[in-house]
């Protein structure tokens, strides 16, 4: 969940590397400026959207491109690592500002 996975603990106390592959197609990523967040009780699903100028006056268009679906279990773990991110960012770069 970083950009710096830490291994992972087994259950015998061990640890075993992760090799995190990203394929060709999509190793430069797609950029998102909006994120829904919904869920059911089985399942978070994160809708990363593009907010686009344009379109009719007043009704603003968001176009998802990308939908990820994770287990309740993941969670935690995505704000912990969202939020050990971040905190590394604003260590480097400073403080976000937090705009609308």
């Amino acid at each position: 969940m970083s950009d710096d996975p830490k291994p992972p603990e087994q259950s015998g106390g061990g640890s075993k590397q992760l090799n995190v592959q990203v394929d060709d197609e999509i190793k430069h990523g797609t950029y998102a400026n909006f994120l829904v967040v919904s869920h059911s009780p089985h399942e978070f699903t994160l809708d990363f959207c593009q907010v686009l100028p344009g379109g009719e006056p007043g009704k603003p268009r968001a176009e998802v491109v990308s939908r990820v679906k994770i287990a309740p279990t993941m969670v935690g773990k995505v704000i912990r690592a969202l939020n050990t991110n971040m905190t590394t960012y604003e260590d480097k770069y400073g403080m976000v500002k937090d705009i609308g």
